[in-house]
């Protein structure tokens, strides 16, 4: 299964969100005998990573909490039926908030005092049993900090998020 970037989907909840700082979107198509859900696939993204990704977070965390700034995924995820609950019923947790939801996509927040980002899943349909999911990143600067540190982690930003998103969806929903 090839994971490509491209255009945000027209009717994207996320186009809610602009001014953008920062946008992307990945894509990928497969096949599904059982019905694909946005919620299954944003959990499993925050929560079911590679372990060389995980490493990476890991360390990301201890660089950045002399700055101040949070931590992110395994720290803002915690309690993963917690997290999961949140997303399911709309709600926050650890920082996280469901910002959006509709039957093909949601939309995850989180903020920190630098930036907000925001991570969408969207779903569509493209004949029986065939998908399209689209990984979508936005980003809204709040002063140069956000800005310094978002371009400092820009050149593994792709390669993790592909990673994961095919992860995920390799082990989680294709059939």
């Amino acid at each position: 299964m090839k994971v490509k970037k491209t255009n945000i989907p027209t009717d994207s909840l996320t186009h809610r969100y602009r001014p953008y700082s920062y946008s992307d979107a990945y894509a990928c198509e497969f096949h599904s005998e059982k019905p694909v859900d946005t919620d299954d696939i944003l959990i499993a993204f925050r929560t079911d990573m590679p372990t060389w990704v995980e490493a990476l977070f890991c360390l990301r965390n201890i660089l950045v909490r002399p700055f101040g700034l949070r931590g992110s995924n395994k720290e803002e995820t915690g309690d993963k039926e917690q997290f999961v609950r949140a997303i399911r019923d709309g709600d926050s947790y650890h920082g996280a908030k469901v910002s959006d939801k509709s039957p093909t996509e949601t939309v995850l927040q989180s903020d920190d005092k630098h930036l907000r980002a925001y991570i969408s899943v969207y779903v569509g349909s493209s004949g029986e049993h065939r998908y399209s999911a689209f990984i979508i990143t936005i980003v809204q600067f709040k002063y140069w900090l956000g800005y310094a540190y978002f371009y400092t982690i820009y050149p593994f930003h792709h390669l993790i998020v592909k990673t994961m998103f095919r992860h995920v969806i390799n082990k989680r929903i294709s059939s």
